[in-house]
């Protein structure tokens, strides 16, 4: 779900009584782009949601320590363990506020082998594996802030041979700082407000204008004496809406960064 609701920065403007189509369509490019670097810079969607994924990404680059034989009806296969191998699992969202089932199949494919991740491939919590639960909601459900799982073993090291759903990120109220409890995530929407009025404000401020208000596009060209210079249409637009976080908004956000996963 979209963290934001487009009345937010339009009251946040003072546009929300008088807003015309142009500077609606404005707002909302400058939303969209806004929470895409948003969620760059934190390495996850702070929007709670159920997920379904596969790890481990990508291979472990790593000398080959033993082989495990593993027999599945009439074939056999050697499982090689990487020494790269080890018993955490960091998952890609945080915080973690439930695991719905992890699935370990070695032949699971990402999911894309028949009959995979099937129901004797489910492991169970508490004993196969556990999370940090380190924080109460105000519902008084557990989360997990660092998003790492442990392992009563090393997890395997062969991409897309774990399955694991579950729910993460924060809720509406949490995002806004309205929830009871110790789940506070305000910064984050304080953050993307920011975001997404500064490239607003940025917009408007190149937009050409007539008497009779706001003319489609920003401007193209500029002339000072014998100094002028002209760019394209759509580069000037994206330059506009486009670009980095501010270093108040990475300060702001910089408690909330998933550094595990990076």
């Amino acid at each position: 779900m979209s963290i934001l609701d487009i009345s937010e920065p339009l009251l946040s403007l003072g546009l929300s009584g008088t807003v015309t189509e142009t500077e609606r369509a404005i707002v909302q490019d400058a939303m969209l782009s806004a929470e895409g670097a948003v969620k760059r810079f934190l390495h996850y969607d702070p929007a709670r949601s159920e997920r379904t994924e596969y790890y481990p990404r990508q291979d472990i680059a790593a000398s080959i320590r033993e082989g495990v034989w593993e027999a599945s009806g009439d074939k056999a296969v050697l499982r090689r363990v990487a020494e790269a191998a080890t018993n955490l699992l960091v998952l890609n969202h945080i915080p973690i506020r439930s695991i719905t089932g992890l699935y370990i199949d070695y032949d699971g494919k990402a999911g894309s082998s028949s009959g995979a991740f099937a129901a004797d491939t489910l492991k169970t919590e508490g004993s196969d594996y556990w999370a940090n639960w380190d924080q109460v909601d105000a519902d008084g459900s557990r989360l997990c802030r660092d998003g790492i799982l442990n392992s009563i073993g090393l997890w395997p090291t062969t991409p897309g041979t774990i399955k694991v759903v579950y729910t993460a990120g924060y809720s509406a109220a949490e995002l806004r700082g309205t929830a009871s409890g110790v789940v506070n995530a305000r910064p984050v929407f304080e953050a993307l407000l920011e975001e997404t009025c500064r490239r607003v404000r940025r917009t408007f401020a190149l937009q050409k204008k007539t008497g009779a208000g706001w003319v489609a596009g920003g401007f193209t060209s500029e002339r000072l004496g014998d100094y002028s210079y002209s760019i394209d249409g759509a580069s000037a637009q994206q330059t506009l809406i486009g670009g980095d976080l501010s270093s108040s908004s990475k300060s702001i956000l910089s408690d909330f960064v998933h550094w595990g996963w990076e």
